[in-house]
C-alpha cells in the first residue's frame, strides 16, 4: 500500500516552502516547489551560511482535475520573483488549497502526487 500524502510531507516544513512555477498541462497542473527540509529528512544538508533552509527541488503533480480555480495576484516586481512564499497549504482527499504570494490554487483532483528530485 502506498503512503499517504500526509506522510509524503514528514519532515518538509511547508510554512518555510516555497512556490517557484505553476504549470498547466490539459488535465494537470505542476507546482513546481522549493521545500525546507528539516534536519530528520534523509536528503537533509546544512544548509549554506546566507541560508535559512535546506531548499531541496520537488514537485506537486496533480492529475485528472475535476475542479481547478486560480486566483493569480498582481504584485509590484512580479516579473523578477523567484520564489512565493506559501501562505496556507491544505491537502485533505483529492482536495488541495493553497495561498501563497502567488495567488490562489483550489483544485479535486484524481491523482496527486508527491515529488522530490
Amino acid at each position: 500500500m502506498g503512503k499517504s500524502i500526509a506522510s509524503r510531507f514528514d519532515n518538509i516544513d511547508i510554512a518555510k516552502s516555497t512556490l517557484r512555477a505553476v504549470i498547466i498541462n490539459d488535465d494537470e497542473l505542476t507546482l513546481e516547489m522549493d521545500f525546507c527540509l528539516e534536519p530528520a529528512h534523509p536528503d537533509y544538508e546544512d544548509p549554506g551560511a546566507d541560508e535559512e533552509c535546506c531548499w531541496h527541488p520537488g514537485l506537486l503533480k496533480f492529475a485528472g482535475i475535476s475542479k481547478l480555480q486560480l486566483d493569480r495576484r498582481e504584485t509590484a516586481g512580479d516579473g523578477m520573483q523567484r520564489r512565493f512564499a506559501i501562505e496556507t497549504f491544505n491537502i485533505e482527499g483529492t482536495k488541495f488549497d493553497m495561498a501563497c504570494e502567488w495567488g490562489d490554487i483550489h483544485l479535486q483532483a484524481r491523482s496527486i502526487r508527491v515529488l522530490t528530485e
